[in-house]
């Protein structure tokens, strides 16, 4: 399978993940009950937390060099 790669900057990738997290909303967190999308969207969506995760991580640590 090949894969997709999509940069964004920091705050729409905020906006998408709350957009996929809304559209799993309701479903349970067993995978074994849930369809494949919805798997599929939860780890779309810890990508993208990741991704964030980083961006925050980065601009906090250029904050406090900038303040030294």
């Amino acid at each position: 399978m090949s894969n997709v790669t999509i940069e964004m900057d920091v705050y729409t990738a905020a906006a998408v993940r709350q957009a996929l997290f809304r559209e799993q909303d309701g479903y349970t967190y067993d995978e074994t009950c849930v369809p494949e999308r919805i798997v599929n969207i939860r780890k779309v969506i810890a990508d993208v937390d990741a991704g964030i995760e980083s961006v925050v991580k980065s601009e906090k640590e250029n904050l406090e060099t900038e303040s030294e």
